[in-house]
């Protein structure tokens, strides 16, 4: 059943609409032909912890975004396209030599590399905090189809004021919290996002604003979830400092940023949006939910790049367009249309078996028949479209290192007005995260590097971590390659043990002039008879008499 849901799932990736019997058989060959994919050699440096991408440049021009152009791209031009190009995917570009993702202008390694309590993750990325009173309404709320407006606290630090629709009270302000602070987690800058309360006599217009008045305040207010106790619930997005440069785009890199090298494309950070979106069904991934910021003086500065907009994750997107199947497939999809010819669009979809919760602060947001391996955004998204398997097991790796404290405190900062809605929550993101944690631990062989001493190479089996219920009759496969990638031994087993995660391989010195002084181990673990799909490959350096080192690791 595991090997046919391997299958399954390269099938679905790359081919949609053939017939079943032609499925089956190019994914297999599909399944085979990853065995040859680590036969690079990787140069005899130490990996790339930080990218120097904050060198000063002349300020950008901003990007030209149009909004129905993008939608015609992204469901039509690029979807038609790609169903003529068979050309495999490359690795992402944005990774250093084992297998992880440097800190750059894009990303900062926090949850999976470092400890974060709590505490720390519910603060995030806040400097300054919530608005001092008393505030003023500054600006209108230009962008975006939500109802807010723009005010000036008591410092003239200026907020972004966003609402609840009426129809669903408390859903976008609490998810706003959560969901803010866990992409903080994942590694991605975001904007401080604040809880704010507040009696519509509290924020008066300034009377120098120009395109807001008394009349235009009280409009939004009528057309937002109404006051509890007389007070307005929003969330107080703190602006950017530094000039806008509007959304980034997912694909190429920006011409005039000699710092952005990368094809956003080709970027792992925007790829494993498919893994950290499917978690917290964020299916509102389009470049106008990013932006783009010069940080500095014209000449001085550098480019940062933002993660904007959460409030309708946890299926708020969804519930706000009458939607259950948000998350389930693209807003329009030409496999889907195909798919759905057979049988005049009369196929069961596992969405259509979702319902309501029975609170209003929480949309239709669940774990039952989630499934990550096929969660859609609902426009598709290049980086995602692009995503491999290694790209999906180091998101789910960070995933995994979420723990039940951290989603308690940042559910009880949110303060859900009803009773269970946010232990409800809370269960159903725990259950989401082992299942994407099950699925994309089985498509690698997921050792993670722990030293190589004396001749000795220490690796952790992190199936035996994290994977629910515990792996049985674990074996590993290990294969011994020159430089060449010609074998140079007999492959060797190793039995693992039932709990423990912790695998040592002896290297000979023999073993490493076989190899010339550079060994390339793969590693595929078995689970009972199933092998992974993909080995974990160890390029070991022996050469100018120095010890054995590990020089790169592909997953």
């Amino acid at each position: 059943m595991k090997r046919f849901r391997i299958f399954l799932y390269n099938l679905t990736r790359f081919l949609p609409i053939f017939a079943p019997s032609l499925r089956v058989g190019l994914a297999a060959a599909f399944f085979l032909s990853g065995c040859a994919s680590n036969t690079f050699r990787f140069a005899d440096a130490p990996p790339v912890w930080e990218i120097h991408d904050r060198r000063p440049i002349p300020m950008p021009q901003s990007t030209k975004y149009i909004r129905m152009d993008y939608y015609y791209k992204v469901l039509v031009r690029r979807p038609a396209v790609s169903m003529l190009d068979c050309a495999p995917v490359g690795r992402s570009k944005d990774v250093n030599s084992f297998d992880h993702v440097p800190a750059s202008s894009w990303y900062t390694p926090r949850l999976g590399y470092q400890a974060i309590s709590p505490e720390e993750l519910l603060r995030a990325s806040s400097e300054v905090g919530p608005p001092k009173p008393p505030v003023r309404v500054v600006r209108a709320k230009h962008l975006g189809t939500n109802p807010g407006f723009i005010i000036a606290d008591s410092r003239d630090r200026l907020y972004l004021i966003k609402f609840d629709p009426p129809e669903y009270p408390a859903v976008e302000t609490t998810t706003a919290l959560i969901v803010n602070r866990l992409f903080w987690g994942f590694g991605f800058n975001v904007p401080e996002d604040h809880p704010f309360y507040f009696t519509s006599n509290e924020v008066p217009v300034d009377p120098t604003a120009s395109d807001i008045n008394d009349e235009q305040v009280k409009l939004v207010f009528s057309s937002v979830a109404p006051p509890q106790d007389g007070l307005y619930r929003a969330t107080a997005s703190l602006l950017l400092d530094g000039i806008y440069l509007g959304p980034i785009n997912d694909t190429g890199v920006r011409k005039d940023d000699p710092n952005d090298r990368f094809p956003h494309e080709d970027r792992r950070v925007l790829r494993a949006l498919k893994v950290f979106g499917a978690f917290t069904n964020q299916t509102d991934i389009r470049i106008d939910n990013s932006l783009d910021v010069y940080i500095g003086e014209d000449g001085e500065g550098y480019v940062e790049h933002y993660l904007l907009d959460f409030g309708e994750a946890f299926g708020g997107h969804g519930a706000k367009h009458a939607r259950l199947w948000d998350g389930y497939t693209h807003i329009f999809s030409f496999g889907e249309m195909l798919g759905n010819l057979p049988t005049l669009g009369l196929r069961s979809h596992p969405w259509e078996h979702i319902r309501p919760t029975p609170w209003k602060s929480v949309a239709a947001f669940e774990a039952q028949y989630f499934d990550p391996l096929s969660w859609k955004e609902t426009y598709p998204f290049e980086p995602i479209q692009r995503a491999r398997d290694d790209d999906n097991y180091w998101a789910a790796k960070i995933i995994a290192a979420i723990e039940r404290e951290h989603l308690e405190r940042l559910v009880s900062a949110a303060n859900y007005p009803e009773p269970g809605a946010g232990e409800y929550i809370i269960e159903t993101l725990l259950q989401r995260r082992q299942k994407i944690i099950n699925s994309y631990f089985e498509l690698v062989s997921p050792l993670e590097y722990v030293a190589l001493e004396n001749h000795r190479l220490e690796l952790k089996d992190y199936g035996k971590i994290y994977l629910t219920p515990l792996p049985r009759q674990t074996r590993y496969e290990v294969r011994f390659y020159d430089d060449g990638n010609r074998e140079i031994a007999e492959p060797r087993w190793i039995e693992g043990d039932t709990s423990e995660a912790e695998l040592a391989i002896e290297l000979s010195a023999q073993l490493l002039r076989q190899a010339d002084d550079y060994l390339r181990l793969e590693i595929r673990v078995w689970r009972g008879d199933v092998p992974a799909p993909r080995p974990a490959a160890f390029h070991i350096r022996a050469d100018k008499g120095n010890a054995p080192r590990v020089v790169g690791i592909v997953h």
